[in-house]
């Protein structure tokens, strides 16, 4: 069979299953470099690895249901509430790399109580409710609170133009997903969303080598 022949033959549904196993694979593997460099728990560092490490870990999930559940027309609701949960989990490690990195340390504490809450409430969302907007409004308004405090911190150089860019280019990808762009069959606006993530997957990478790896008591001296 010759290339076009095999394109031709693959639908869009296997075609984001297969960018979704693509930018999985890309994701882990940044976030196993993330893992790897030297930092304390509950720094900002150590929480945008595990928030990487989710995000790859959703994105897997996210091919298995395209690729395997739904092409065979099986129960979609256990994969793929594990798949919300699991963005869910992501987004809190997020709110609280945002929490850690730009806000004093004494409402930290507090910051990862209401972290807790929100994903509690969020998880019960997810069963209640049967629509993918629920995962949009829990991460969307945590990302645009990285990308704003991000953009105050350049001048302390707490911020990095790596997450700036990486956390635009997600946001151009979702528009793109959103808005629903079918131009480029079998690559549909899913498989694009995906191919474009991966190129933000790269400067959100960067952007996490750049957040501190103490907790700020530990690295401003506090006890």
């Amino acid at each position: 069979m010759s290339y076009n022949k095999f394109v031709a033959s693959m639908s869009p549904l296997a075609v984001s299953a297969l960018t979704d196993f693509l930018l999985a694979c890309e994701v882990l593997f940044f976030a196993g470099r993330l893992v790897q460099l030297p930092k304390q728990r509950f720094s900002a560092a150590w929480y945008w690895s595990a928030a990487m490490t989710l995000l790859g870990l959703a994105s897997l999930i996210g091919g298995i249901d395209h690729g395997f559940i739904e092409m065979q027309g099986l129960e979609r609701f256990p994969i793929q509430r594990a798949d919300w949960l699991v963005a869910g989990a992501m987004t809190g490690c997020v709110l609280m790399t945002a929490t850690t990195q730009f806000i004093p340390s004494r409402l930290h504490r507090l910051a990862l109580g209401l972290t807790l809450l929100q994903f509690g409430l969020y998880a019960l969302a997810v069963f209640l409710i049967d629509n993918f907007f629920v995962v949009i409004v829990n991460y969307a308004p945590v990302m645009l609170l990285l990308l704003a405090l991000s953009m105050r911190g350049l001048g302390s150089g707490r911020g990095s133009l790596s997450m700036i860019a990486g956390i635009a280019i997600q946001f151009g990808a979702s528009g793109v997903q959103a808005s629903g762009v079918n131009a480029f069959t079998p690559l549909d606006h899913n498989g694009l969303y995906h191919l474009i993530s991966m190129v933000g997957v790269v400067f959100l990478f960067h952007g996490g080598r750049h957040l501190d790896r103490q907790p700020p008591a530990l690295a401003s001296g506090q006890p």
